[in-house]
């Protein structure tokens, strides 16, 4: 179970690093429990996840009635939450970083957090308040700081270059957009 106390510092330590200071990671339980727990996140997350497949189905006509629509992107939330952590930990070991990687994980977990907090905030603010031009454009700048962010993340916790911190960025964006597409095609199929 997870305690209160390991969330908020967790948290804490997500923000340090948003904040670009490679002392956040001080704050994480970098052990192998700590590395389970850490998957909580998806839990803190799913809200924000619901809401965002909400709007991103809501113009389209689904094939899937709600029971198949919860199944799959259950699913792919799950699938979501496995399959970079899996990929990584063989990355891990290619690149000699297997001693980093319990560090790595367990941050970009909580990290995602912070992430999935920002989506929802430039969503309601794109839904609610601007026009379509500037949905385009804030939605960019945000995924171009959560780009970034997972960037400093993977390059302070795996202590590896920039290009190879943007190839692991990279490969978890692709993992993340085929996940995605999967689902869709299933939900309108």
């Amino acid at each position: 179970m997870v305690r209160l106390d390991e969330i908020a510092r967790a948290l804490y330590g997500a923000w340090r690093l948003a904040r670009l200071d490679p002392g956040g990671l001080a704050w994480f339980d970098d052990t192998v429990d700590g590395f389970w727990r850490s998957f909580f996140a998806a839990v803190l997350t799913a809200p924000g996840f619901a809401l965002l497949v909400g709007l991103r189905l809501a113009p389209h006509q689904l094939a899937a009635g709600p029971a198949r629509l919860v199944l799959i992107e259950s699913i792919a939330y799950v699938i979501g939450w496995v399959a970079f952590p899996l990929a990584m930990f063989y990355i891990a070991k290619l690149i000699d970083r297997e001693a980093r990687y319990i560090r790595f994980i367990v941050a970009a977990n909580w990290a995602a957090v912070l992430q999935m907090l920002l989506f929802v905030i430039v969503t309601g603010l794109a839904h609610g308040f601007l026009a379509e031009g500037g949905v385009a454009i804030l939605g960019a700048v945000a995924t171009g700081a959560i780009l970034f962010y997972q960037w400093f993340i993977a390059r302070t916790a795996l202590a590896v270059s920039g290009l190879v911190a943007a190839g692991i960025v990279l490969m978890d964006l692709v993992i993340g957009v085929f996940v995605t597409n999967v689902a869709t095609v299933m939900l309108l199929a």
